[in-house]
């Protein structure tokens, strides 16, 4: 879990990013940085992402790999690690939103590699 734990605190660095989490498909909370209620937060975000998948499945329009939001405080970015883990990133900066998504998409790469998500 350590490794987990390094690999999201060094995204959160170079991105700039103020929190992340990384939760089951259920909604379980995996891991957090800087995340309050973690749980509250994993839960709610597996809601989102369920029927996301559901409204691109009923459209026929693929599968979902990211999820983007603007907020007026920010962005969060949902990326699918595996058919059952995701990770979620909060930034208030979203002026670099390209890089963002593709360090995010990175990040889900590097995650599925590492065996205690898989």
């Amino acid at each position: 879990m350590n490794e987990i734990t390094s690999t999201l605190n060094t995204f959160l660095t170079t991105t700039k990013s103020t929190s992340a989490l990384i939760l089951n498909g259920k909604g379980k909370l995996i891991t957090s940085l800087h995340v309050d209620y973690g749980d509250s937060v994993a839960a709610m975000s597996a809601a989102i992402l369920s029927m996301s998948e559901k409204f691109l499945s009923d459209l026929e329009k693929g599968s979902l790999k990211q999820l983007f939001l603007k907020t007026s405080d920010g962005v969060v970015i949902g990326n699918k690690i595996n058919s059952s883990n995701f990770v979620i990133a909060f930034s208030k900066d979203g002026t670099n939103l390209g890089l963002l998504m593709r360090n995010t998409d990175e990040l889900s790469a590097e995650l599925s590699k590492n065996s205690l998500l898989k």
